[in-house]
């Protein structure tokens, strides 16, 4: 479980150092280039081969690419949205598709052309905050931040630091292979206190790998797990970035995206349900393992929108200390849930599956 879920998760300390750009913590050199290429294309020189080489050789590109099985679709979306959205003559077709609200539908290219189309935008702006904003002081904000979201035992455990790469794809952030990789704009949109708040929320995915491998010695790749595991990570992060629910907005998506996220989320009660109802009938041997594989998918939106609507009943109905000291608690996450839950009259989880889960929690302990 523990590097299946979490160290795949993992989310890293957001510590940049603007004045020492050769640490292997950090580099900003690929947004740097792509600004570069994209002024350029401006003024009527589209990128060559060999700059789109070049680009896609500095450090961020190279290390996304290097994990990615899909990385020639991953460069042939940012090499399409960049032409339609940098050169002067597809400034029609950049439009039609820019200012059009973001539906569900859009073709995956959709999303770079909308993120690059805000750059083009904000090029001044965004060098100027890559180049001069102070990141160190930033951080600071961002681990005093996250400390207030962290039981008690994990606030002096040690973090490991790993690497951060700014670069431009799509508008989101993304973590994997060992390393971060955060598109520039969506950075640069959130706002200082925006800012200080996604770093907090990485550093907690952090936090969670240390203090689960001192919680949980042993491995369990139990699908109901999952599901609780990444319902309470997103949950309790959430509460850091993004404390409210429903949303008005969602980054540079449309309102036909924010409602299916909003839709997702009030319909929770059902999706616990059916982890109950298909635990509960794996322990009583009426469906196979195979079929008990369903059950891991009941964390929606990677455990954003079902893990919000159970991390934020607990706080809103037991209070915020209650939801943060049952992290990385994954027994007393069910129970408290149920607490709130029966107080909010909505779906309680079974006794058999609250048993289930503390006999898989047990035997993760060593116990």
């Amino acid at each position: 479980m523990k590097h299946c879920i979490i160290t795949f998760c993992l989310l890293a300390s957001f510590i940049w150092d603007i004045q020492a750009q050769t640490s292997p913590r950090y580099s900003i050199e690929s947004a740097v280039r792509f600004i570069e290429l994209a002024r350029a294309a401006e003024q009527g020189k589209q990128p060559s081969e060999a700059d789109w080489e070049a680009l896609f050789a500095t450090k961020g590109y190279q290390s996304f690419f290097s994990i990615r099985t899909d990385w020639e679709e991953w460069q042939q979306n940012i090499r399409k949205a960049f032409t339609i959205v940098f050169d002067p003559a597809c400034r029609a077709i950049a439009d039609s598709i820019a200012l059009q609200p973001m539906a569900t539908d859009a073709p995956f290219e959709n999303y770079f052309i909308v993120n690059f189309y805000q750059i083009r935008q904000r090029m001044d702006s965004l060098e100027h905050f890559l180049h001069h904003s102070n990141f160190e002081q930033l951080m600071e904000q961002a681990y005093s931040r996250v400390k207030q979201f962290l039981p008690a035992d994990a606030k002096d455990l040690p973090l490991a630091d790993l690497p951060m790469f700014y670069l431009a794809f799509d508008p989101e952030s993304r973590a994997m292979g060992g390393a971060v990789f955060f598109d520039i704009n969506q950075v640069y949109e959130d706002g200082k206190e925006g800012f200080i708040n996604t770093a907090a929320h990485e550093l907690h995915h952090h936090y969670m790998d240390a203090l689960w491998d001192l919680r949980y010695p042993k491995d369990s790749d139990d699908p109901a797990l999952t599901a609780l595991v990444y319902n309470q990570m997103e949950g309790t992060t959430d509460l850091i970035s993004k404390p409210e629910m429903p949303v008005t907005k969602l980054g540079l998506y449309g309102p036909e995206i924010v409602k299916m996220y909003n839709d997702d989320y009030a319909a929770t009660p059902e999706v616990l349900k059916q982890l109950d109802n298909l635990t509960c009938d794996y322990a009583a041997g009426k469906i196979t393992a195979e079929q008990f594989e369903e059950a891991a998918g009941c964390a929606h939106f990677g455990g954003h929108t079902t893990g919000d609507y159970m991390v934020f009943l607990i706080r809103d109905q037991l209070g915020l200390q209650t939801a943060i000291d049952c992290f990385c608690d994954i027994p007393a996450f069910v129970r408290r849930y149920n607490e709130a839950a029966a107080k909010a009259d909505t779906y309680v989880f079974s006794d058999a599956f609250v048993q289930y889960i503390d006999k898989v929690c047990q035997e993760m302990k060593g116990e």
